[in-house]
């Protein structure tokens, strides 16, 4: 087996992505983004610090635990988890975030990637009320 070490080899072994494929990278949300967001019960987190260590984080929630403010803004609330804070230090640290977003029975999956912060004003948290309680931050 050969290992792969540039772009062009790679592409030798693939076609070319079809026009479908190419043209789903978009720049903000869509109706279609929104929608299946309303719909996603699960979201893996992914960060990284400023020397490229990667972190994954699953999160998850009732459909809609995701909330959207607008086209470029979304919503995840933290919910008790193991306090290891390796997400929110990688976005103190870079503010760089990459999400997939899916949904039961749907064989699609979301992709977002962009810049994150920490929010712990009761303007963001008070939407992610659930049963009376509200998240730390979002």
């Amino acid at each position: 087996m050969a290992v792969i070490t540039s772009e062009q080899e790679l592409r030798a072994l693939y076609t070319m992505p079809n026009e479908r494929a190419v043209k789903k990278q978009i720049a903000a949300l869509d109706r279609h983004c929104i929608d299946f967001l309303a719909l996603a019960r699960f979201v893996v987190l992914s960060t990284c610090d400023e020397q490229g260590n990667m972190d994954a984080s699953p999160r998850g929630g009732d459909a809609g635990f995701v909330k959207v403010i607008d086209e470029n803004t979304l919503i995840v609330p933290d919910w008790a988890g193991n306090n290891r804070l390796d997400t929110f230090s990688n976005i103190i640290k870079t503010g760089r975030i990459g999400a997939i977003f899916l949904v039961p029975g749907i064989d699609e999956a979301l992709r977002v990637n962009g810049t994150a912060s920490l929010r712990t004003d009761e303007a963001f948290t008070s939407l992610c009320e659930v049963k009376g309680r509200y998240p730390k931050l979002v």
